[in-house]
């Protein structure tokens, strides 16, 4: 049961009049000291619903209760001061009516009457409180919004340029849905599935959405919890939303580095193992191609290294140029590589082979004609394994390279 103090002497007219219309209501502290009121004001903070002042024109220390409440009133759990008076002193008591006294109620008013005055001068000062508060947030680069029950905003701390009419001053987010007023049809979608999940299991989620809008590329991380009633029933979802477009653009860009190889720029060993983890059903058949440049030792004992490595990005080239642009192509080390082409059959894959061979002639360093022997083989469904296939189509590529072994580079 929440707290309200009665400034006025113990056991006096005063103090009986609120115990017996506030007792059921509150928890009853009379003080007639000054300095105990102001230190219960500091420890209770959060537990004091509203301070009754017997009288304040009558009382000199009741002003050092009032300067501590002005001053020192939380914003986050202000408490009104109320102003309890006879016919007598009413007029003397109404001119206390300020900050923080925010009502004078006559004694002998009808308990009822008593009970709302004292609940609508605690929900004013807190909704002034909140107002005050949101105010603060506001300045924070977060964006904090409530919504109830239904997935339907109630506060939000500011309009981002993602909303349809975020720069329009009449316009307010209060009683809608993402659906309704976001730019992004998909990321609305996903935002208004997330909600009806947290209000059905009443567990919080954490995820980060891309959003393209005004030219401009963001990332954004948005964090959702579950308000719940004390019996557990769900009113509604708290949310923060934080801009981490410098964070995601820093994580991709290492990924990137730690999925690349620096000197063709095609993906390594190491997200090799990732992407053939990725595929689904849908990418099947899927074909792989084996690469081996030839005679690249040659090239580096007669022209050096540097041109050893123009002709790895020489065959990279012809790889490229070849192979659709959904494959995946892989350095493996040295002068070996792996392209994976989804959605490729056998026979597809043999005719990419045919053309690499055709298109490897146009292709020279030193006079020289670029020389990369091929093989294929091709996965049907999920569940074959990778390192079988890939066995496989090393073993054609080897076959070839035997082939050509002295058709070139004599």
């Amino acid at each position: 049961m929440k707290k309200l103090i009665v400034f006025t002497e113990p056991d006096g007219e005063v103090a009986r009049y609120a115990e017996d219309v506030l007792k059921d209501s509150y928890e009853i502290l009379v003080e007639s000291d000054a300095e105990k009121v102001i230190q219960r004001l500091i420890d209770q903070t959060d537990e004091i619903d509203a301070v009754l002042i017997d009288r304040p024109s009558t009382r000199e220390t009741a002003s050092a209760i009032l300067e501590h409440m002005k001053y020192n009133n939380s914003v986050i759990f202000a408490i009104p001061a109320l102003a309890l008076t006879d016919e007598e002193h009413v007029q003397a008591d109404l001119a206390f009516l300020a900050d923080p006294i925010v009502d004078v109620i006559l004694m002998g008013a009808p308990t009822d009457v008593v009970k709302n005055r004292v609940k609508r001068a605690s929900q004013m000062v807190n909704s002034v409180s909140f107002a005050e508060f949101a105010d603060m947030l506001r300045v924070l680069p977060s964006l904090i919004y409530l919504k109830d029950a239904r997935g339907k905003y109630v506060f939000c701390t500011q309009y981002w340029h993602h909303l349809e009419h975020y720069d329009d001053p009449d316009w307010t987010i209060r009683g809608k849905t993402d659906m309704e007023i976001r730019k992004d049809v998909e990321n609305a979608r996903k935002a208004y599935e997330s909600d009806m999940r947290i209000l059905k299991t009443g567990v919080g989620t954490s995820y980060i959405i891309e959003e393209n809008e005004d030219g401009r590329q963001e990332f954004l991380q948005l964090i959702k919890e579950p308000l719940k009633y004390e019996d557990g029933r769900i009113r509604g979802i708290i949310a923060l939303i934080n801009d981490v477009t410098e964070q995601e653009n820093l994580k991709r860009k290492l990924e990137k580095m730690s999925f690349t190889d620096e000197l063709t720029g095609l993906y390594n060993r190491a997200y090799m193992d990732v992407y053939t983890k990725t595929l689904n059903q849908s990418s099947y058949p899927v074909s792989v191609i084996s690469a081996d440049c030839d005679h690249l030792k040659m090239i580096n004992d007669k022209y050096g290294h540097m041109m050893g490595d123009e002709y790895i990005r020489m065959s990279v080239t012809l790889m490229k140029s070849i192979l659709p642009e959904n494959s995946i192509i892989c350095r493996m080390g040295g002068d070996e590589f792996l392209a994976f082409l989804p959605k490729t059959d056998e026979e597809r894959a043999a005719e990419y082979l045919i053309m690499l061979e055709e298109m490897e002639d146009i292709f020279q360093i030193h006079g020289q004609k670029l020389s990369v022997s091929f093989g294929a083989a091709t996965m049907e469904e999920k569940g074959e394994s990778f390192d079988r296939v890939i066995d496989q189509s090393d073993a054609e590529m080897y076959r070839n390279k035997q082939r050509r072994k002295n058709n070139r580079w004599k």
